[in-house]
């Protein structure tokens, strides 16, 4: 870690004095350009009008530096040379003013600028500026969460159900092109899950197929980035949302914002709560040596999950000057959920004749709270595109549970078996804690190429305890039972560097080349036993080091103004983590259990991409054909237990491959004037090998979604998905389909919003996995959620009521990063 962290200190301390020197330059660059900009019309002052000055260079205008005005239409742009200049004065919905200034003294004020309001614009701002639903580029796509109505008063996992190319399983955990994806928040790794994220918080969904090697190496399944929402108005403004439906659902958020001058505030306090009851299944076929039935067992599952999740957090940006801003924030997020659950059994001999049955009953109580810090720190040079910035989070994580099982047994006559009813009572608990430190510097090289560097340092320590306690029915004493319990403290870290070359040629041709170094390692230890167990990379004796270097390489050329063609390679890493190692017993079902295995490697993972993106009119189609090969993948893997053949245990394996290949479609087109449409259909070939099993199969994931304009400020929308075979190394899960509904009325100027939405319409979505090898067939469903009916209401706060230019008023048309 040294060999990382001094080189990061050394390096941050030496850009930072450039930093500082950079701001005492040249002494002809020290000149100011003042000014004031005010509405032709009324007089008001146009708060945050975007100010450029450009100067000539080889008979072309060339951006120096720009600014943009405070609330009372002050603008001040600094480091300007002495000599004739251009200065060119923006804002949306009016005309460009544009007029030649000699700056010939320290200080030059121009006095009064009026800006005439444009009619056309203010028509285009407000019928078709608006966002679109998705945008698409080469290296990655952005889905606008403003635009999906099905995800109102939602959480982050209702809005990722929505998102092109992106699939949940029962659990909700999100995978891209069927292999798990890392979940960020504002660009940084986050201990929350989706469900405790609530929808209304963010703003757009950024999704990274093909990470370079500025992104961390453990990417390998892309990376999802939740934009939170930012307040980029001036004044005060919010909303306010709340939402009921069926199975004693509610929600309700409250946003306020402030902006002004240097500081913009932005805060949001929520809480969302669910009675979900979910029903579920396992029916297995036990074989004999030579595949012929043995006996049957069988399982029902009824649950009651109870959620109750509250979050709050404020965000501050103050802008030390023009070249300077800082940001803090923090975030609580609490709640308790309980899955209450009756599980009957069933025992049946080869004649289906009842052998033995049972129930198992769950009484859970569970809590959590997690608590984020995050500073960050931007400094923008003199020279455009040159940058430093500093990004920093903490976090703290606590999680508490306790649970009551009873489970009871009956023979064929119905009398109680022996030792029976067992009563088995669990407590623990788990703190994580979680720092992220990253320095990022870029460096232009000329007009047409970069530079990129960086250092990151990630550390994750988590106290783990679950303790199994079983009643003594003689003694009435509750014992402990090492062998199904934890006590383990697990320390992660990854401590990276990487440097990124992109540079422009001639004939619209981009390359991009990277390198990133990680050195990680976990290391765990059991209090119980004393046990050890974790990796390191590279090893001491840097035996393994190749195995630490993740390159990156992007070439792509513009055809024309619609069409541009790219490929896109990687090499990442998927790091065991802790319940995979973990050598004790994980159960929750008398018949399923899972142990970790401590010997697993790492997986690596090569994958390429060949892209193709277009435009014409409405449309854009990006294309992509990728390949991806695992090496000593991780997977699952279940067998009958060597003392027990009724019961299944589950294992992690480093297997030999796993080899997958596809076509990937996202289309995004109007069908008429009030019809909009996205689509994505992702057609893939998956191979899984190891030493004595490979499965294949040729399947499918699509997604559409439809949103129709009505008259008097009503749109609807309908978003299906249909997901096909996923395989596993023994068995697969079959196909899961669903439909989501909603219609919004917009009043108040379409400020505020009235919207009923059905989520999973048809009650199709089930999850069946099936497990079919020599000893034993299983087909067993899971449900994550059932159908239901949520009618939400989001109403507007804000002093500035004319609004007219809304999101758009704060993104100027030209880049004042020089």
């Amino acid at each position: 870690m040294k060999s990382v962290i001094y080189p990061s200190f050394l390096l941050f301390l030496l850009l930072l004095a450039q930093s500082t020197s950079a701001q005492q330059v040249v002494p002809s660059n020290t000149n100011r350009l003042t000014g004031k900009i005010l509405d032709v019309g009324t007089n008001k002052a146009l708060s945050f009008a975007s100010v450029a000055v450009f100067e000539q260079r080889n008979g072309k205008d060339s951006l120096l530096t720009g600014s943009q005005a405070n609330g009372e239409g002050v603008f001040v742009v600094s480091n300007l040379p002495s000599g004739s200049l251009t200065m060119r004065v923006t804002f949306v919905g009016y005309q460009t003013l544009e007029q030649t200034i000699r700056i010939n003294q320290a200080q030059t004020d121009v006095g009064t600028l009026a800006l005439k309001p444009d009619a056309s614009m203010l028509k285009e701002v407000n019928v078709t500026g608006e966002k679109s639903a998705i945008s698409m580029t080469m290296e990655k796509r952005t889905f606008n969460v403003a635009k999906n109505l099905t995800t109102i008063g939602g959480t982050a996992e209702n809005v990722l159900k929505n998102v092109p190319s992106i699939t949940l399983d029962e659990s909700g955990n999100p995978s891209l092109r069927n292999m798990a994806t890392t979940i960020y928040v504002n660009g940084k790794p986050t201990q929350l899950t989706l469900s405790q994220i609530p929808a209304n918080q963010i703003e757009s969904v950024e999704v990274i197929s093909n990470p370079s090697a500025r992104y961390d190496a453990s990417t390998s399944g892309g990376i999802v980035n939740l934009v939170l929402k930012k307040n980029r108005l001036p004044g005060y403004n919010g909303l306010v949302s709340a939402g009921i439906g069926n199975n004693s659902r509610f929600d309700g958020t409250v946003n306020i914002d402030w902006r002004k001058g240097k500081w913009n505030l932005t805060s949001f306090y929520s809480i969302n709560a669910t009675r979900n009851p979910i029903t579920g299944y396992v029916n297995r076929t036990n074989r004999k040596a030579d595949g012929s039935p043995l006996n049957y067992f069988t399982q029902t599952t009824s649950i009651s999950l109870n959620n109750t999740f509250q979050s709050g957090r404020i965000a501050a940006d103050y802008a030390l000057n023009n070249r300077n801003t800082l940001s803090l924030a923090g975030t609580v997020v609490g709640g308790a959920f309980n899955t209450v659950s009756a599980q009957p059994y069933t025992y049946l001999d080869l004649n289906q004749t009842v052998t033995s049955s049972g129930n198992r009953t769950t009484v859970p109580q569970n809590a959590f709270t997690n608590m984020g810090l995050e500073f960050d720190w931007k400094h923008q040079f003199a020279r455009k595109g040159r940058e430093l910035s500093l990004v920093t989070s903490y976090s703290r994580n606590h999680f508490s549970n306790a649970a009551d099982w009873l489970t009871t047994a009956l023979d064929a006559g119905g009398n109680s078996q022996s030792g029976f009813p067992e009563r088995d009572k669990i407590t623990g608990r788990t703190n994580g804690n979680q720092i992220i430190a990253q320095l990022d510097y870029t460096h232009p090289l000329g007009d047409s190429a970069k530079l990129e560097m960086g250092l990151r340092s990630y550390t994750f320590v988590r106290d783990q305890q679950y303790f199994f306690n079983k009643l003594n029915n003689d003694t009435q004493a509750y014992q402990l039972l090492p062998s199904y319990s934890q006590d383990a403290r697990i320390a992660e870290t990854v401590n990276a560097i990487y440097a990124l070359y992109t540079r422009q040629f001639r004939r619209n041709i981009s390359l991009q080349a990277g390198l990133r170094l990680e050195q990680s390692s976990l290391h765990g230890t059991s209090r119980l036993d004393t046990t050890t167990f974790g990796y390191n990379y590279p090893s001491a004796n840097g035996q393994n080091l190749f195995q630490s270097l993740f390159p990156s390489f992007a070439l792509s050329k513009k055809l024309n103004e619609t069409d541009e063609i790219g490929i896109n390679l990687s090499r990442k890493v998927g790091r065991p983590n802790f319940r995979q190692l973990f050598i004790g017993i994980q159960s929750n079902d008398r018949q399923n259990i899972t142990i970790g295995n401590p010997a697993l490697r790492p997986e690596f993972v090569n994958t390429a991409e060949v892209n193709y993106n277009k435009s014409f009119g409405s449309v854009s189609w990006l294309a992509t054909a990728y390949y991806i090969y695992e090496d000593h993948t991780i997977k699952p893997f279940t067998q009958p237990s060597s003392t027990d053949s009724s019961v299944l245990v589950t294992t992690f394996v480093n297997v030999k491959a796993d080899i997958r290949y596809g076509f990937d479609n996202t289309l995004k087109f109007n069908i008429g004037p009030n019809l909009s449409a996205v689509a994505n259909i992702n057609v893939f070939n998956v191979i899984l090998q190891s030493v004595n099993l490979q499965n294949q199969l040729v399947s499918y994931n699509a997604k559409l979604n439809l949103t129709y304009r009505l008259p008097a400020n009503i749109s609807a929308q309908l978003t299906g998905t249909n997901d096909g075979k996923a395989p596993s190394l023994q068995g697969y899960r079959q196909a899961v389909r669903g439909v989501d509904f909603a219609i919004r009325k917009g009043f108040w100027a379409n400020r505020a919003s009235l919207t009923f939405s059905v989520n999973d319409m048809f009650n199709s979505r089930r999850f069946i996995s099936i497990y079919d090898q020599p000893g034993a067939y299983q087909v067993s469903m899971n449900r994550r959620e059932v159908r239901f009916y949520k009618l939400s209401l989001q109403l507007p706060l804000g002093s500035d009521t004319a609004k007219r230019n809304q999101r758009k008023m704060d993104r100027p048309d030209v880049d004042f990063s020089n």
